[in-house]
């Protein structure tokens, strides 16, 4: 017993604090660099750079929205289902065990 305590107390003291590395993002953004390379992307898929369009439209800011707003209301409903069933097993659970 005492050998066993002896034997964690030494893994534990000579276990050596390993840092965690460095890991640097960039938050440098530049715009003309990002379009460079959506038009070098667009190239090697066949589309050439008279035929680039845009990825917005007009309208497209709304209609994102209104399809994240259908989202939020669908998991709105979703969760409230789920309390209701939860509750209800809850009032069964506790029928039964204090009043039978």
């Amino acid at each position: 017993m005492i050998l066993l305590n002896f034997q964690t107390m030494t893994t534990g003291f000579f276990n050596l604090y390993k840092p965690r590395k460095f890991n640097h993002r960039f938050i440098y953004y530049d715009p003309k660099k990002e379009a460079l390379k959506e038009r070098q992307k667009l190239s090697t898929n066949g589309i050439s750079g008279n035929e680039y369009r845009h990825s917005l439209h007009h309208g497209s800011f709304r209609e994102e929205a209104d399809r994240l707003k259908r989202n939020k209301s669908k998991e709105l409903r979703r969760s409230n289902i789920e309390v209701i069933i939860i509750l209800g097993i809850l009032l069964l659970l506790v029928y039964f065990l204090f009043l039978l």
